[in-house]
């Protein structure tokens, strides 16, 4: 009876220094980044604009249509249609088909 614990305490004496050596995990991934960041870039946006986003984003964290609908009304109308083309043109490049992947 007395090799049992005699073996236990060997065995995590190996083992304990292994396990702290193992690299920390990584941090969880951000629940969502936001992805509309690349479109806004490319809309030329005025200061004023961006701080409305930024505040639309933490008024309506949980409700993606009524964001959208509240940031095309502060954009002026050549800024929507160039937004609206703009993800035409992606929802268009994530129906082509994709090529096989490479070995």
């Amino acid at each position: 009876m007395r090799l049992l614990p005699l073996g236990l305490a060997a065995a995590m004496t190996l083992l304990v220094p292994a396990l702290s050596a193992q690299e920390p995990a990584p941090p969880p991934p951000q629940a969502r980044p936001h992805r509309g960041n690349g479109e806004f870039k490319q809309l030329g946006l005025t200061p004023e604009q961006r701080q409305q986003i930024r505040e639309i984003r933490k008024q309506y964290p949980d409700d993606p249509k009524a964001r959208r609908k509240a940031v095309e009304g502060i954009l002026t109308p050549e800024q929507r249609d160039k937004l609206k083309e703009m993800r035409r043109e992606r929802r268009e490049r994530r129906r082509a088909p994709q090529p096989p992947p490479q070995s």
